[in-house]
């Protein structure tokens, strides 16, 4: 009976590398993530061939590295619950979080510049944990929606509106974690970061986040101290009009996603990519590389 369980093994593993060897690349590759995904009861099923299609990007087409930044995406976003649970689109805390941000994309020949401004100076309006959630929301349209895959991605995080009295309502230590969880879970080729229009106390808050950045990514990192700075590195045509750019408004493409966003409100539930860490195997695979936090980053 052994024999004949072991023959039937043998003969579909044959068959799936056949029919594996009729396809592309890519999609030999989606197929063998997908393969397993079915063999990890943790991890969902809800990851479709393009968002696969975008992690293997983020990895350089790496098995290893896709599925553990994979694990790790699903993983972490089961015990942060402060941002991914209670996301509605359209529900009041969310949309006023919408409000006092811009969120948008721009392709740059072969990289995608990813900007993120802050537009409440007074901090009435400012919700940490609500922010957070509004911007998760936002990274998980884009990962869904958007099918550009670049080379690298440059990050721009406009300052102008950043107070020291924000300290004492941020819980640092969270957005530490949040912090990389987006840079080493998120599939993304993280290539550059600037801080633009930093003001004088930039140091301050970055040498509170700073100590749990790898060396890598904090080597990546620059301060601008106006939006004038920014030509001196990225072509003035790739930027939006607010940054004296020739791209479109970033206001009104902010405006557009959310209501992309809104039409599209059942996609976030709370279960969406998330791990059921209850069915965790207890000697999980990738554990024993981990480490704690996850140092194999999708960086050039």
């Amino acid at each position: 009976m052994n024999q004949v369980i072991s023959s039937k093994k043998k003969i579909s593993g044959l068959l799936i590398k056949r029919n594996l060897s009729k396809m592309p690349q890519d999609q030999q590759d989606i197929a063998l993530i997908k393969e397993w995904l079915a063999k990890e009861p943790h991890l969902p099923r809800d990851l479709d061939d393009f968002v696969l299609k975008k992690f293997l990007h983020s990895c350089y087409g790496s098995l290893e590295r896709t599925k553990r930044c994979i694990e790790k995406f699903c993983t972490t976003r089961s015990v942060m619950s402060e941002v991914y649970t209670t996301r509605d689109p359209i529900s009041p805390k969310i949309q006023t979080a919408f409000s006092i941000t811009n969120i948008s994309t721009y392709e740059a020949n072969n990289q995608e510049i990813l900007i993120h401004q802050f537009e409440d100076p007074t901090l009435e309006k400012f919700q940490f944990y609500d922010i957070l959630k509004s911007f998760s929301i936002q990274a998980d349209m884009w990962i869904k929606t958007t099918k550009f895959l670049p080379d690298g991605h440059i990050i721009i995080l406009d300052m102008n509106n950043y107070s020291l009295r924000m300290i004492p309502r941020v819980n640092f230590f969270f957005f530490r974690e949040f912090l990389i969880y987006l840079l080493e879970a998120m599939p993304v080729r993280v290539k550059q970061i600037y801080g633009i229009n930093a003001p004088s106390f930039y140091d301050k808050l970055f040498v509170l986040v700073k100590p749990a950045l790898p060396a890598e990514i904090c080597d990546m990192i620059r301060f601008l101290p106006d939006t004038q700075s920014l030509h001196e590195f990225i072509d003035k045509k790739y930027l939006p009009l607010e940054y004296g750019g020739d791209a479109p408004s970033m206001k009104k493409q902010h405006e557009d996603w959310i209501v992309q966003i809104q039409d599209e409100r059942s996609m976030f539930h709370d279960d969406l990519w998330k791990a059921d860490l209850k069915k965790k195997p207890k000697s999980n695979s990738f554990e024993s590389s981990m480490n704690g936090s996850f140092k194999t980053l999708c960086i050039d």
